[in-house]
């Protein structure tokens, strides 16, 4: 008899357990008014969600991956510009137009940023360039690029953007405010200044900067009395070239239009006698009228 009585027992507290069980569980998981699913909620833990990085502008090439070219003599030179407190600068020289380049970057008196460059005779470059707590020289080569060295009666008459302040240039009679807070693409020659400030071309006519026609401005040379504008144009799906007499600034005369050049990536132009060379990307283009 006592066995049944424990079988009986343990049937009920079965019940009791599993009607328990339901009961905490309905607690738990109440019913949806609307007789759907609920979605099972989430829980960061304690976890915060990082804000996204905001993008970097793509139509903007990095001021250290800007590119300065020199082709006028039996060698030409080119190198990127680099960054005080940043990338290097790259100096490369060839002596085949442009088929093969040789570094010749002089790494070894602390160049950090080049400012301008120029081919002053056939085979001698000339740079004005950062250096050491981003001060300004003028750099020389006599020797095809294998050394270099620092020349301060030539940075007293050089003009130039300074690499402390890219607001500010320097010319031989003094610093002038630039036409913008970040000015860049530095070309000399004779009495003609151009620069580029905010995507636009300009030039100095000897009391104050003016505005150059075309817009979207990626780089620019200088040829003469004229300044090379290589600029975005609505009627060229790649980078279009112009030509503009400084004594006429509001006027554009087109040169053509480099259809497989990239104006979001780094370029650099140069007076070719009669045409303009290009360097985008890996390669070199001839732009002719």
């Amino acid at each position: 008899m006592s066995r049944w009585l424990a079988i009986a027992a343990v049937g009920a507290l079965v019940v009791v357990v599993a009607v328990l069980a339901v009961v905490a569980y309905e607690h738990a998981h109440p019913p949806s008014p609307t007789g759907k699913a609920e979605p099972v909620p989430t829980f960061t833990l304690g976890v915060r969600v990082p804000t996204p990085t905001p993008t970097v502008d793509p139509d903007v090439v990095p001021p250290a991956q800007r590119r300065l070219l020199a082709t006028g003599g039996e060698l030409w030179w080119r190198t990127t510009v680099g960054a005080c407190n940043g990338p290097a600068p790259i100096v490369e020289r060839s002596t085949d137009r442009g088929a093969t380049w040789t570094t010749v970057t002089p790494n070894y008196l602390g160049i950090s940023q080049v400012q301008t460059l120029s081919a002053f005779s056939a085979r001698d470059a000339e740079l004005v360039a950062a250096m050491t707590a981003c001060d300004a020289q003028a750099l020389r080569t006599y020797t095809r690029g294998e050394f270099w060295e620092s020349y301060p009666d030539v940075l007293a008459a050089s003009r130039y953007v300074d690499p402390k302040d890219a607001g500010s240039v320097r010319l031989p009679s003094g610093p002038v405010a630039a036409p913008c807070k970040a000015a860049w693409g530095l070309h000399a020659e004779g009495p003609v200044v151009a620069l580029v400030c905010d995507e636009l071309a300009w030039s100095w006519s000897g009391s104050e900067w003016l505005q150059l026609a075309p817009e979207g401005v990626v780089a620019l040379a200088i040829d003469g009395s004229d300044v090379l504008v290589a600029h975005e144009d609505a009627g060229c799906p790649g980078v279009a070239v112009s030509r503009i007499a400084v004594s006429a600034p509001d006027t554009a005369t087109p040169i053509g239009c480099a259809e497989s050049a990239d104006p979001t990536a780094p370029i650099a132009i140069d007076d070719a006698g009669g045409s303009v060379t290009m360097w985008t990307g890996p390669t070199f283009l001839e732009i002719t009228p």
